[in-house]
Order: C-alpha cells, then structure tokens, then sequence
C-alpha cells in the first residue's frame, strides 16, 4: 500500500495560435518553410533550394515591367456560357468560383506598359484559373495584345504558361456542335430518322451540345411519323 499518494497533474488547456493562412508555404523541393513576404521579395524562388513557386500573373508583370508603368486594357471582357454547358459543374459556376478565388474575370492579364524604358504590349495567362484555360476571352484579349502592338509600333511579350483548349469554350465546342446538326440534317434527308435521333442523342449527352439547337430540325416529342418530310 502505498503511504504517498502521487499527486493527480492537471493538464492546462492551452489555446493553438491561430496562423494566419498563406503567411507561410511549405517548399515542395526542400520541405522547409518559407515565409511568404520572403518568397514575394526572392520572386517566388525558395532561398533554401532556389525551388520556384508558381507565379500569378499579376507577380509575372510586376516583375518584369518598370515600376507602376502597367496599363491594363479591355478588363471588362467576361466570358459567357454561349453552350450552356452541362458537366459535373456548370461552366458558369466554375468561372464564378475561379473568379472569386483568384480576383481575375479570366485566365489571362493583358494591357502595355514600360520596360527598361521602353513602351511594350504584353499578355500573360494565369495558372491558378482553371489551369490558364484558352477560352473565348483568353483569345480576343490576346488577339488584341497583337494587334495593339502592331498599331503602336512596340515589341510584344507573351507568356502562355502552358495554357490548355478547354473543351468547354465555345469556339471548339461550336465546331463540334455543328458537324453534329450537319450528321442529323443528312439522316434526316436519307429518310434514317432512328439514326438521327440517335446522332442527336449523342451530341448532347457526350459533347453537351445544347438540345436548343436541333429544335428545329428533331423536336424532342417528335415521332418518328412527324419529322418525316
């Protein structure tokens, strides 16, 4: 039996500090952790391994061009879902997520500005939206980069970052759309109606065409009696 009684310690509740999030990252290179002020100041380049951290566009720009010398142009463009495209989430709604997580209406900065003392025009695409996706507006913005380049006279900078054609974007999807209502108007008029539908089917289940457009030519309660000429 014991004559000492070992005496109950009470364990304090200490409350975690809160770290702000994104005050520091983790090097993927090195493992080590790396205040972000530090990584902004060495132009996102670890100073314990030299890993590099992706950049933003927005950082791309400040780093190259002159001081304050940036102008943006055509800001206000926006993407739309001309195709109403239907997947795991709506294209609208992965813009409006992206958008919110990244403070850009689209994956690419474009505008002029000054470097080393000389005017350039310059367009740069952005990887954290939407892994710098080719959309409608990525294209005009960078069309208009060019051609604002060549109307001043000034040397041109462009920095894809590896971007990728989305499927979703209108151009391509259009294409794909319209080989598909040309397939339907041909059955159609060889008199295969089992296969037009079957073609139109595909269309909007597989390369989520809009059902809108094959209204006209195979209306979705059309028998097969009624879309016969």
């Amino acid at each position: 039996m014991a004559i000492f009684k070992k005496p109950a310690i009470k364990s304090q509740n200490r409350k975690k500090r809160d770290i702000p999030h994104g005050l520091f990252q983790k090097c993927p290179g090195c493992s080590e952790v790396v205040p972000e002020i530090e990584l902004a100041q060495n132009q996102r380049v670890c100073p314990r391994c030299d890993y590099h951290f992706t950049q933003s566009a927005k950082e791309r720009i400040g780093n190259l061009l002159d001081p304050e010398s940036f102008v943006e142009m055509d800001a206000d463009l926006k993407s739309v879902d001309t195709l109403r495209f239907q997947g795991m989430a709506t294209y609208k709604d992965r813009l409006k997520k992206y958008q919110g997580s990244t403070g850009l209406l689209d994956a690419v900065i474009s505008g002029y500005g000054i470097l080393d003392g000389y005017k350039v025009a310059i367009a740069v695409m952005d990887f954290g939206f939407l892994a710098a996706t080719m959309g409608s507006v990525v294209g005009e913005r960078v069309t208009r980069t060019i051609e604002y380049g060549t109307a001043e006279g000034c040397a041109v900078i462009m920095n894809p970052g590896q971007p990728r054609l989305n499927l979703d974007c209108a151009i391509v999807r259009n294409h794909i759309c319209s080989a598909y209502y040309g397939l339907v108007q041909v059955f159609l008029e060889a008199k295969q109606y089992e296969l037009a539908k079957q073609t139109k089917q595909n269309a909007i289940q597989n390369y989520h065409c809009t059902p809108d457009i094959f209204q006209q030519l195979l209306p979705d309660a059309a028998t097969t009696a009624s879309v016969k000429p």
